[in-house]
C-alpha cells in the first residue's frame, strides 16, 4: 500500500519529472549514465564481528551525490533506485531476513525516515526476503561519527543496540546500511543480534571510501581521516 507521502511525490512527478539524484538530468532517479559510472568496491575481508560483508561501490562523486540527496534532501524514493541498482549489481548473500541498521528515535523524527530501512525494503522486494524493521533498536543516540577515528567509533557505539522485537531474531541476518566506514556500527549491531540468538550476521552496504594511507593529505592539514 502506498504511503501518503509517496503518493504525493508520484503525483508531483507527473508535473515535474524525476531528475537524477546524482547529476540532475531529467529521466529517472538514477540515470543510465550515472549508474554506469558507479565504480565497484574491491573485495576485502569482512569487518571483525561479521560473517560476511558486501559493499557494492566506491563512495565517490556519483554515489555520494545520490546518497546525500536521499538522506539530507529527503528524497526518499532515491532509495528505490539505489536498491534496484544494488540488487542487480551483487549476488544475494545467504540470509533468512534483512535487518536495517536502526536510527535513534530523535534522528528518525528529524529525517522522517530511515534510509537503511528504505533500502532494505527494496532489496527485500527484489530478493523475496522478509524485513525485520522493528526488532533491532538503537537505545541511545550515538550522534554524528564522521569526525571520529576507528577506536572512537567503536567506543561510541558499544552497547548502543539491543534486540527488542518479539521472539528471537532470525538465525541468519543480513544487515543493511547505506555507507560503510569503519564497520563499528555493524559490529555493534551484530553483537546485539547474536546476544538475542542469531547464529550468522552478514552485512551489505551501498558504498565505502577507500582508506587513505597514513601520512597523506589529512596529516599534512593537521586532521585525522574519518575511516
Amino acid at each position: 500500500m502506498l504511503r501518503l507521502s509517496d503518493l504525493l511525490e508520484r503525483l508531483l512527478d507527473l508535473v515535474f519529472p524525476d531528475r537524477c539524484a546524482a547529476c540532475g538530468r531529467a529521466g529517472g532517479l538514477l540515470c543510465p549514465t550515472c549508474r554506469a559510472a558507479l565504480r565497484p568496491y574491491p573485495s576485502e575481508a569482512p569487518t571483525p564481528g561479521l560473517d560476511g560483508m558486501t559493499v557494492a561501490w566506491l563512495y565517490d562523486g556519483t554515489i555520494r551525490h545520490a546518497v546525500h540527496a536521499m538522506k539530507y534532501r529527503r528524497r526518499r524514493r532515491v532509495a528505490d533506485a539505489l536498491g534496484d541498482a544494488l540488487a542487480a549489481s551483487v549476488p544475494m548473500p545467504p540470509a533468512d531476513a534483512l535487518v536495517p541498521v536502526p536510527l535513534h528515535a530523535g534522528r528518525m523524527a528529524e529525517r522522517g525516515f530511515n534510509q537503511a530501512e528504505e533500502l532494505a525494503r527494496r532489496l527485500g522486494h527484489r530478493w523475496s526476503l522478509p524485513i525485520c524493521a522493528s526488532g533491532l533498536e538503537r537505545g541511545r543516540d550515538t550522534g554524528h561519527q564522521a569526525r571520529l577515528n576507528r577506536a572512537e567509533r567503536q567506543t561510541n557505539v558499544a552497547g548502543a543496540f539491543v534486540w527488542c522485537g518479539p521472539g528471537q531474531p532470525p538465525a541468519r541476518v543480513l544487515l543493511v546500511d547505506d555507507v560503510l566506514t569503519t564497520g563499528a556500527t555493524l559490529a555493534a549491531c551484530a553483537e546485539a543480534l547474536r546476544a538475542a540468538g542469531t547464529r550468522e550476521v552478514r552485512a551489505i552496504a551501498l558504498a565505502r571510501s577507500l582508506a587513505r594511507p597514513r601520512g597523506t593529505a589529512y596529516a599534512k592539514m593537521g586532521t585525522r581521516p574519518s575511516v
